[in-house]
């Protein structure tokens, strides 16, 4: 419909402002338009386009694995339509045989994937399992204790893991095996808690002759384990003495 007071627009194509008549003008002149639209087919070509040539390098990258014998996890990944963890991972259960040649290469025999499928079981749904009631449980203060964190960093990995908790009183419990399961996870070495010495900070200082920044330095390269304890953060000097007698 035909305004009847021209409206002030901007041209989505050239950037003018022009006198439109109607709501749905986008731009100044035939031209502009006409311009707009080749621009817009063109893109519409050259996403066409490029999808193709996706899709051909695909095809071709498959055609020239079926004449080799062995290949990297990428081109598994590619040749079973995964994606490159997935393949990872059943290489790390041994469900694919792997072979790591060196930090950055690892290969696959092709024949060891057809093998996967010689032997084809009946297919069987997954049944989910009955969680086990939870029995154990540690107080905020006895986690903190044994892994050397803040409260309310236990309280933020508890929140973020959805770790189940119960009241007791005034406590907060916190369950057990799945607190424990998290720290395992990220490798947490249960015998640490175990360690007869634990030093601080000036302590290092002073029986290795270090200053607070060597320390520092010292115990962040070579990740040296730590633990809080009421408020005060210690080292083992154990795995101190360790290193300091290779240095000598």
């Amino acid at each position: 419909m035909r305004a009847k007071e021209p409206i002030k627009k901007i041209c989505e194509y050239c950037g003018c402002e022009f006198d439109a008549y109607s709501q749905n003008a986008r731009y100044c002149s035939h031209d502009c338009n006409r311009k707009a639209y080749r621009e817009i087919k063109r893109k519409e070509v050259v996403f066409l386009t490029a999808s193709m040539a996706e899709q051909t390098k695909r095809e071709r990258a498959k055609s020239d694995l079926s004449e080799r014998e062995y290949i990297s996890i990428s081109e598994a990944a590619s040749l079973l339509g995964w994606c490159k963890q997935t393949v990872y991972n059943y290489c790390h259960k041994g469900i694919i045989p792997a072979k790591r040649l060196s930090q950055r290469t690892t290969l696959i025999r092709k024949k060891d994937i057809e093998a996967l499928f010689d032997v084809i079981e009946p297919y069987e749904i997954l049944t989910t399992g009955v969680r086990k009631p939870i029995d154990e449980w540690y107080t905020i203060d006895e986690v903190t204790e044994k892994y050397g964190l803040l409260r309310h960093r236990i309280r933020k990995i508890i929140n973020a893991e959805s770790i189940p908790t119960k009241k007791a009183g005034t406590r907060t419990l916190i369950a057990k095996n799945r607190i424990d399961a998290y720290f395992k996870k990220r490798g947490f070495d249960t015998t640490l808690s175990n360690l007869a010495d634990w030093i601080t900070t000036p302590e290092v200082m002073e029986i290795y002759n270090m200053t607070e920044h060597g320390v520092r330095v010292f115990v962040s390269r070579y990740a040296i384990p730590k633990k809080r304890l009421k408020g005060k953060l210690y080292y083992s000097k154990q795995h101190i003495d360790k290193l300091k007698n290779k240095e000598s």
